[in-house]
């Protein structure tokens, strides 16, 4: 440090920065937070919300603000969403990519003007920056189980909602004056204050995405610079193309040294999903999986059965309906209480960390046989 203050002009004054310690603060305080919070969201306890797009009931809510505020995770935001009998959700779009997993129910997407039919068991894409719809074409509801990285592109500083379309049966916050445009189409609220909320596409957003589709690359990469020119208009197309749906009843089961596995979006499988791997895990009646950990979050919907997880060695019960959260660097493993019958979830698990380096698995114990 002498040499140092040696070399520094006298002119030049030196501060204490103190960064380095609030660093070590912020993330003691992120640690008491996350311990703090249950694994197991119990269904029954979480209450139906009404937004702009839909009713949800939120179990892990998106935003730098809301971290570790519901959940003990920070990557993704997960909410369970209900569709009405020839319904819809309102239309919308955003720079987060989303995935779907449809619990009941059957009905189609809609994505930038094309329509794409689902069912239970399937898994929709949502590509960054796609207008998207959710309908309902049944008499029966449609049962949603959903996540987003809306974290990540909120730090990111491209988290943008464009609310398009209001779902049918919206209401405006209580005592609010609903705003319409000249076609009578509800555009947004004025608040008993006076603050004016709106609602609609982006037009700033849009011509600067429509600029970018203008210039595709043509001719050959001569240099690292074109390797960018030409990486935009790759993703363009890729967007332009991606797989939407994903039919579970087609993808095949694996017995794998963590269970019996079916994937849905991995790695090794193409799909509209760039930040999420996604699969169903069965344990058989009285079975049980085996035991790892990763660096990465992971969050499931418990599909069927009862049954309790082990995490860094705490015991956590869930039953039907119920959202588990495994958060950074746990030891977990999942056992079924019903020695009659099979237990079934659905789990996503967030790939950002796959692509900073820390995507791999610890193995520790192989399921039983």
């Amino acid at each position: 440090m002498e040499k140092q203050s040696e070399r520094r002009p006298e002119s030049e004054p030196v501060i204490y920065a103190r960064s380095s310690e609030e660093s070590w603060l912020r993330e003691q305080k992120n640690k008491q937070k996350r311990a703090a919070i249950p694994h197991v969201k119990k269904d029954k306890d979480v209450p139906w919300e009404q937004s702009a797009q839909a009713y949800r009931k939120h179990f892990a809510h998106g935003g730098l603000g809301n971290r570790y505020s519901l959940a003990p995770i920070g990557s993704m935001t997960v909410a369970k969403q209900l569709l009405p009998p020839l319904g819809k959700g309102g239309k919308h779009r955003h720079y987060n990519e989303a995935l779907l997993y449809i619990v009941e129910g059957e009905g189609y997407e809609m994505h930038d003007g094309v329509k794409y039919p689902f069912a239970a068991g399937d898994l929709v894409c949502v590509p960054t920056y796609c207008i998207h719809q959710h309908c309902n074409d049944s008499k029966n509801w449609v049962n949603v189980f959903y996540c987003t990285g809306y974290d990540f592109c909120d730090f990111l500083g491209i988290q943008s909602t464009e609310q398009i379309e209001m779902h049918p049966n919206y209401r405006p916050p209580e005592n609010s004056q609903i705003l319409k445009d000249q076609k009578g189409q509800v555009v947004g609220y004025k608040t008993p204050e006076g603050l004016e909320i709106r609602f609609g596409l982006n037009e700033e957003l849009q011509l600067l995405m429509d600029a970018k589709k203008s210039g595709q690359f043509q001719g050959e990469v001569r240099n690292n610079y074109d390797f960018y020119v030409r990486t935009l208009s790759e993703q363009i197309r890729w967007r332009q193309s991606a797989i939407r749906i994903i039919k579970g009843n087609e993808r095949p089961w694996e017995d794998t040294r963590m269970g019996r596995i079916k994937y849905l979006s991995h790695p090794n499988t193409n799909s509209g999903l760039l930040l999420f791997d996604t699969f169903i895990q069965e344990l058989p009646p009285g079975g049980a999986s085996g035991k790892h950990r990763h660096v990465s979050e992971e969050v499931h919907l418990i599909l069927e059965g009862r049954g309790y997880d082990f995490h860094d060695g705490v015991r956590w019960d869930w039953d039907k309906d119920d959202v588990v959260f495994m958060p950074v660097n746990t030891v977990h493993q999942h056992f079924n209480a019903d020695t009659r019958n099979p237990a079934r979830f659905v789990s996503v698990q967030s790939r950002l960390y796959h692509y900073m380096g820390h995507g791999g698995f610890e193995h520790m114990e192989d399921a039983p046989k």
